[in-house]
């Protein structure tokens, strides 16, 4: 069966009403097109890719979608961080253990590999990541990932490995005091608190990038960050981090509570949230446990290859 795939070059409001009901299967992707609102949350380069068995001749035509098999994505060739999230409702559990979709997505996934390749074309500045060319996917749900597997040549794996994405409910998150110990308040954070923030990590992100993203940091009175935590692009919890002499102190906890609380509701008002964490991360693990999270599917973040050394599966 033939695929066809559209792009947008900017978020189709009837495509976040079709994400929403999928929810929390489609959030990395629907918070991903709903932080397009914030300050650099895109650029002239980003691109909204829709693809389904039939032609879609307008935006109105998402609604007939409801029901149906598609894949849709977000791309940006120009970020220096994570260019790419999809959705596909191969993810949803109602189609997870239905062998007789598989037909339906392999089409799907390879249309949209080549989509990406063509506009990878039109944008003809160097990428991020070169020889070969390629582009870091985020959050990329096992299954979707399973098949773009059997494009060979396609992906190339992270060193990373596999997350658990966790689910939160803002309702479900426990109630803390708020109050800090002596000597340390809550902030933002600003440009130069950032940079310190990513000397703190080897995951690929700018200061610039995350000055802009929902955060919340505990400083001491000389105004020294001594914690913190953000929320990605994609919604979920990241970077959260407290500096060795003030560990086991339960800020970490407290921290998260709050940023949660406080500022998800920039994403959407649906009460979903999220964290992708390691199995290995024992410590990240307790503390989504006692924000009331569970673990639901496995994600990954990958390179897809763009360049002519990988060849799409036909389909």
């Amino acid at each position: 069966m033939a695929s066809h795939a559209v792009s947008f070059t900017s978020v189709p409001a009837k495509l976040v009403e079709l994400l929403t009901p999928d929810l929390p299967y489609s959030l990395p992707l629907l918070r991903r097109l709903q932080s397009t609102k914030f300050n650099h949350g895109t650029s002239p380069y980003a691109r909204i890719v829709f693809v389904s068995d039939t032609k879609l001749s307008s935006e109105e035509q998402f609604d007939q979608y409801k029901s149906k098999a598609y894949t849709a994505a977000y791309l940006d060739f120009s970020k220096p961080e994570t260019q790419m999230y999809i959705y596909s409702t191969l993810e949803h559990p109602r189609n997870r253990d239905d062998a007789s979709n598989s037909h339906l997505y392999e089409p799907q996934l390879a249309e949209l590999v080549k989509e990406v390749i063509r506009l990878r074309n039109e944008y003809k500045q160097e990428l991020l990541f070169t020889d070969p060319d390629r582009i870091l996917i985020g959050s990329l749900h096992a299954d979707t990932r399973s098949i773009l597997e059997k494009f060979e040549g396609r992906v190339q794996p992270r060193p990373s490995g596999p997350y658990d994405k966790w689910l939160i409910k803002r309702e479900e998150l426990p109630l803390l005091d708020e109050n800090l110990p002596p000597g340390m308040y809550w902030d933002s954070a600003n440009l130069d608190d950032c940079q310190l923030v990513v000397s703190r990590t080897d995951i690929p992100r700018t200061a610039q990038t995350l000055v802009n993203l929902p955060n919340l940091m505990i400083k001491r009175q000389d105004k020294t960050p001594i914690a913190w935590a953000l929320l990605g692009t994609d919604g979920s919890l990241i970077s959260v981090h407290v500096e060795e002499p003030y560990r086991r102190q339960g800020l970490a906890k407290k921290l998260a509570v709050k940023l949660l609380r406080e500022k998800a509701t920039r994403f959407g008002d649906d009460g979903w949230l999220c964290a992708d964490v390691s199995p290995s991360n024992v410590s990240s693990r307790a503390m989504c446990k006692s924000l009331n999270g569970k673990p639901d599917w496995v994600t990954s973040w990958i390179c897809l290859i763009l360049s002519e050394t990988g060849e799409a599966a036909k389909p």
